[in-house]
């Protein structure tokens, strides 16, 4: 008999209290390794309307509820007693007689008293002029389509929520006014292997599998897949491949499963998986576990590290140097000095701004290299005889740094990429990186020399909208081209549909993607909850006292601390507000940083730039100031209108990052006058 895990499973076993959950591992994981027979604490409930719902013992008051078929367990759900039996006694397991998928449909109440409760006399209904056929060929089941069809504008929400989630995603789709076709038939060895099924049923292969997924947290949970998502995992591409989407639309689940699905079919090639930054890596190194375990022979051929340390290991261990990285500061000092002694009449706000956009990023180490490169993007044009001037400021810059024995990171890309092409040497066979949109032309030229071009050479996922550290520029122009080949997930898995509504309405409707293209934005999330909460305050200790209450009330309501997290723009602001806060409430704090900090114990506290990556069920965005959100004396430091837009652009996408940490709760909350990112009129909440 197979074990199979739902996804209701997980979120229910989520809910409960840290002792409850370990002890429901630990019976899960006996009842694995010794499946047992009706009888003792396995017993068939027969108030269920599925006969094949029985109920597991775990102590005198939670029980297991598993549904049993000819060839499987599936664990579908955990409670207290009373409430896991009504849980069971309103679903039941279907195939769905046109989708051939397994679905579990929510029978508690007769259709017409459905219909009754949703409908509204005065409402057109929504999908009355869809044909029925279709309809069930979109995933509704029978006993639901007649509230299909009767549903009004109102009453869309209601309905939504309690049907599969392939036919609600569809119909939000068309009620949205989207085309949706008829998803293609497929035939799978088991209706658990369709992929509307893939979305919810995870099919456990070995122990080792069930013991990981156990641990880990429901925001860990990975191995789910939409259909969408499936599809991409699976394509073929001659070339690199991009994956573009908004936040919590699944690029690094994808990612995730792409390279865990390159190693178990390319079994002599070595695999990477890469992103940004180390926090990030650390989470897929820690997410991977529950695709492919640590024990597993493929998993040697896998390497999981964020592109500057890859680039600074190899190039340390090819060539023999050293490295010692040079930091912004030292550099902007170099400028400022070789600025004065040159001379020039550049300002050195200037220089520093057009090291930043092009010398550095593009490796331009000679003037004849500067000289040709286009400054596509730059505000303040240079004449002939200024750029040779700014190029005797960089030369001097290039000269102490060797002097210096530092190298930039982008310097050590190149350096590798340049050491790759020269032995005629890849150490992968297939790359796959996540946050590509922070890469800058540096760290993709290195990318592309890290696998030989082929098929599936290059695996790229990345978020225009989420670009908080790099300018756009055109990927082709740093040696990859995924013009044609690029996928956009639309489906927004994680945060609620206020969340995403609200954020979204910081960013444009439209965004240029890194093969040049325009893509909408418009993702559906099938998640409900409350709306966002804009709040502003008189003064600091106000604004203090409100987020500690907000705290106070979350944690009792359910929410553990460690699912909590609050935000702030500098760490001044997680210092003085933010940590304030969380001790005004009562409870722990811990930092989010580099060095972790992303699991255990305590309310997550940290800059938005750590928010990166994570997530949590309630996030609170402290300090939207006008002054502070965005940073009012760093805008006044950018060298032209040019610069000041781009860096208003990464403070909007900074502030969208943050507020896409939260599933379900969001807190915005500023003193005085709110940030101008706040005076939207696309917002749909009003100010406090």
């Amino acid at each position: 008999m197979q074990t199979v895990i739902a996804d209701t499973f997980t979120r229910s076993l989520e809910r409960l209290q840290n002792d409850e959950r370990a002890l429901v591992k630990q019976t899960v994981f006996d009842f694995q390794v010794h499946p047992v027979q009706p009888g003792g604490n396995f017993h068939r409930l027969e108030s269920a309307r599925d006969p094949g719902f029985w109920s597991y013992r775990v102590n005198r008051d939670l029980r297991l509820i598993i549904h049993q078929s000819s060839d499987a367990f599936t664990l579908c759900y955990v409670d207290h007693h009373d409430a896991a039996y009504r849980w069971a006694e309103a679903r039941r397991f279907e195939v769905n007689p046109r989708t051939r998928a397994v679905q579990v449909v929510e029978v508690t109440e007769r259709v017409e008293e459905v219909v009754h409760r949703i409908a509204r006399d005065e409402e057109p209904a929504v999908f009355a002029r869809f044909d029925p056929d279709y309809l069930l060929a979109l995933g509704v089941p029978e006993a639901w389509l007649q509230a299909v069809r009767h549903v009004g504008e109102s009453g869309i929400d209601d309905l939504l929520a309690r049907l599969p989630q392939e036919a609600a995603e569809r119909l939000l789709e068309l009620a949205c006014g989207q085309p949706v076709p008829v998803p293609v038939g497929l035939s799978t060895a088991s209706p658990l292997q369709h992929p509307d099924a893939r979305r919810r049923f995870l099919v456990v292969e070995s122990e080792e599998q069930l013991r990981l997924a156990l641990e880990a947290p429901w925001e860990r949970w990975v191995v789910f897949l939409h259909p969408l998502q499936a599809s991409v995992v699976e394509a073929k591409a001659r070339g690199p491949l991009l994956v573009t989407g908004g936040a919590g639309t699944g690029k690094t689940v994808v990612a995730l499963h792409r390279a865990a699905r390159l190693l178990r079919a390319r079994p002599d090639a070595r695999v990477l998986l890469t992103t940004f930054s180390k926090t990030l890596s650390a989470r897929l190194l820690a997410k991977m576990d529950l695709l492919v375990a640590p024990g597993d022979p493929h998993r040697a051929r896998l390497e999981i590290v964020h592109i500057h340390k890859l680039a600074v290991d190899l190039w340390t261990a090819r060539t023999g140097g050293d490295f010692v990285p040079a930091t912004t500061t030292t550099v902007a000092r170099l400028i400022d000095e070789a600025a004065a002694a040159v001379p020039t009449d550049l300002d050195p706000v200037f220089l520093r701004a057009e090291w930043d956009a092009l010398v550095d990023p593009w490796g331009l180490r000679t003037w004849e290299a500067y000289r040709a490169h286009p400054r596509v993007g730059r505000g303040t044009p240079l004449g002939a005889r200024q750029r040779q001037a700014a190029w005797k400021v960089f030369e001097r810059v290039w000269g102490d740094l060797a002097l210096l024995g530092q190298l930039t990171w982008s310097q050590v890309c190149h350096a590798l990429a340049d050491h790759l092409v020269a032995t005629n040497t890849a150490p992968f066979g297939h790359v796959v990186a996540d946050e590509c949109q922070d890469f800058g032309p540096a760290e993709l030229r290195l990318l592309r020399m890290l696998a030989p071009a082929g098929a599936d050479d290059l695996f790229l996922c990345a978020d225009a909208g989420q670009r908080i550290y790099r300018r756009p520029f055109t990927w082709s122009a740093a040696g990859i081209d995924v013009r044609g080949r690029s996928e956009r997930l639309r489906v927004n898995y994680r945060t609620t549909e206020q969340i995403r509504r609200f954020s979204d309405g910081f960013m444009p409707s439209a965004v240029v993607e890194a093969d040049g293209s325009t893509a909408t934005r418009a993702t559906v999330s099938l998640l409900a909850g409350p709306e966002p909460e804009v709040v502003g305050t008189a003064t600091v200790d106000d604004e203090i006292a409100a987020v500690a209450d907000w705290i106070r009330r979350l944690v009792s309501q359910g929410f553990r601390p460690e699912e909590i997290a609050i935000f702030g723009r500098t760490e001044a602001v997680v210092r003085e507000r933010a940590r304030l806060a969380v001790r005004q409430s009562g409870q722990a704090d811990r930092a989010l940083s580099d060095e972790g900090g992303a699991d255990g114990a305590g309310i997550g506290v940290g800059t938005m730039h750590r928010a990166k990556g994570l997530e949590f069920r309630a996030v609170a965005v402290m300090a939207c100031d006008a002054s502070t959100v965005p940073l009012a004396f760093l805008r006044t430091k950018q060298a032209d209108e040019v610069d000041r837009e781009a860096y208003l652009e990464q403070e909007r996408n900074l502030l969208y990052v943050a507020c896409t940490r939260a599933r379900e709760r969001l807190l915005i909350i500023y003193k005085g006058r709110p940030s101008p990112l706040l005076e939207n009129d696309r917002l749909p909440t009003r100010l406090g």
